[in-house]
C-alpha cells in the first residue's frame, strides 16, 4: 500500500514539513495552524464528549484531527463530497442514540471531529485513492503548524505524538499513602 493511499485509509495525512514550537506567543493554545488557534479547552471538550459517547480518542489523536480537519473538509468539498455541520451532528446523534447517552449540545471541536470522519469516509469512496491521498498530503504539508510541547510533537504520520515524560515531574506511586 502506498503512502498516499494509507493516508486516506487511515483517515489522516502527513504534516511532516510543519515546524514545531511551543506556541509561546499564544497562551492556552494546544496548536496553531496557519494562524488559527486550537485551544486546550477545545481539545479537552472534544475528548470529554467523545469519551462520554463511548469513543476512545486520546488527546494526541483529537489534536491531530483538529489540526487536519479544516483541510480535509475543504478538500472533500472540492472533490464534490462535502460534509456539513448538520451531517456531523447527525453522525454524533446516531452514536449518542446507539449508546443511550444524551451529551446535550456538541462543542464545535466535537463537530469538527465528526466532520473529519465523514469527509475522510466520503473521500475513500470518491475515486482514485492514490491520487486523492497525494493531493491531501500536499495540502497538509503546506500548513504552518506549531504544537504546544505540553501536547506532544507532530510526527511523520500526521499524528501528534504524546508529550514525553518530564524527569523533573514526580508522579505519586499508586501505593503511596
Amino acid at each position: 500500500m502506498t503512502r498516499a493511499r494509507a493516508v486516506l485509509l487511515a483517515g489522516g495525512a502527513v504534516l511532516a514539513a510543519a515546524t514545531l514550537g511551543a506556541c509561546s506567543g499564544t497562551p492556552g493554545a494546544a496548536a496553531v495552524v496557519d494562524g488559527h488557534v486550537i485551544t486546550a479547552q477545545e481539545v479537552r471538550s472534544a475528548t470529554d464528549q467523545l469519551t462520554e459517547l463511548g469513543q476512545q480518542f486520546d488527546v494526541p489523536t483529537v489534536l491531530s484531527i483538529l489540526i487536519q480537519e479544516p483541510t480535509m473538509t475543504r478538500f472533500a468539498a472540492d472533490e464534490g463530497v462535502a460534509v456539513s455541520d448538520e451531517d456531523a451532528a447527525g453522525l454524533l446523534d446516531q452514536v449518542s442514540q446507539s449508546v443511550g447517552i444524551d451529551v446535550g449540545e456538541y462543542s464545535d471541536a466535537t463537530l469538527a471531529i465528526a466532520r473529519y470522519s465523514l469527509a475522510s469516509g466520503n473521500l475513500q469512496d470518491a475515486g482514485d485513492l492514490e491520487a486523492l491521498g497525494q493531493q491531501v498530503a500536499e495540502r497538509l504539508d503546506a500548513l504552518d503548524v506549531e504544537v504546544n510541547p505540553r501536547f506532544g510533537t507532530l510526527g511523520e504520520s500526521a499524528a501528534v505524538e504524546g508529550a514525553s515524560a518530564r524527569p523533573w515531574i514526580v508522579t505519586p506511586r499508586a501505593d503511596a499513602p
